[in-house]
């Protein structure tokens, strides 16, 4: 099992990168409250890349047990760390590590968190399938607005792979009658990303839906459209037309 001692100089490792300038201002920023250290991301994922190549033969106990002692720390790197353990380290990460992945998620309450932390997923959804979309049909209907977001986020694998385009029009138009900014933009996010691939298609699903579309979700895929213009017309018609 991992020691504290390794969470302990992980977290001393982190705290000596940082600054408080920094970390002032990505507190006020992501309206946290957690502690912060100030540390850029590139300089987390190579502290615990170094970590990782210094500790070659771990089980997925030992690597969740560190990641335990690191999210239990209330700062935001080591929290980030945690999840970084977990992309570092892929094989640790199975199915039945979705309950754990799901009760951090509900203690992230930031994007700067969740959506890692649901990259972990998506690329857990690529190895079993089977097991993860389940999970992810019940989260796009949860009461927490950041665990919907994560189901989003976590069909990105699979999607890049040619995989569940329909489900994600699923989501999309589950979700789409929502208010959440953070909702909306990740809906815009992804279909900008499937926008390239999927052109045709993406295109009519914007069509299709056009009379619940917000300009928050709708303006990322356009980035991305060969009919864009045209898209952003029919928008803009819908939304001066009389009642």
């Amino acid at each position: 099992m991992a020691t504290i001692t390794e969470s302990e100089e992980l977290y001393e490792t982190l705290r000596e990168l940082g600054t408080a300038q920094r970390a002032a201002a990505e507190r006020a920023y992501l309206k946290s409250t957690l502690r912060h250290l100030g540390v850029p991301v590139p300089a987390v994922r190579r502290v615990v890349r170094t970590w990782v190549r210094h500790h070659p033969v771990v089980t997925s106990d030992d690597i969740f047990g560190l990641a335990d002692e690191l999210w239990d720390r209330p700062v935001h790197e080591t929290r980030l760390a945690a999840i970084e353990l977990l992309v570092a380290v892929p094989g640790a990460v199975t199915a039945v590590r979705l309950p754990w992945l799901e009760a951090r998620l509900r203690e992230c309450h930031t994007w700067a968190l969740v959506d890692p932390l649901a990259g972990v997923v998506a690329d857990l959804a690529c190895r079993d399938s089977e097991s993860v979309l389940p999970v992810l049909d019940r989260w796009v209907t949860d009461h927490d607005f950041w665990v919907r977001r994560a189901a989003v986020l976590a069909l990105r694998s699979l999607l890049r792979h040619g995989d569940q385009l329909d489900r994600l029009f699923a989501y999309a138009e589950q979700l789409l009658p929502e208010t959440e900014f953070f909702i909306r933009k990740v809906l815009g996010w992804v279909l900008r990303e499937e926008a390239p691939r999927h052109p045709r298609e993406v295109s009519a699903w914007l069509r299709a839906h056009m009379a619940d579309m917000n300009l928050v979700t709708l303006r990322e895929p356009l980035r991305k459209l060969p009919d864009a213009a045209e898209v952003r017309a029919l928008y803009d018609t819908r939304r001066n037309s009389p009642g």
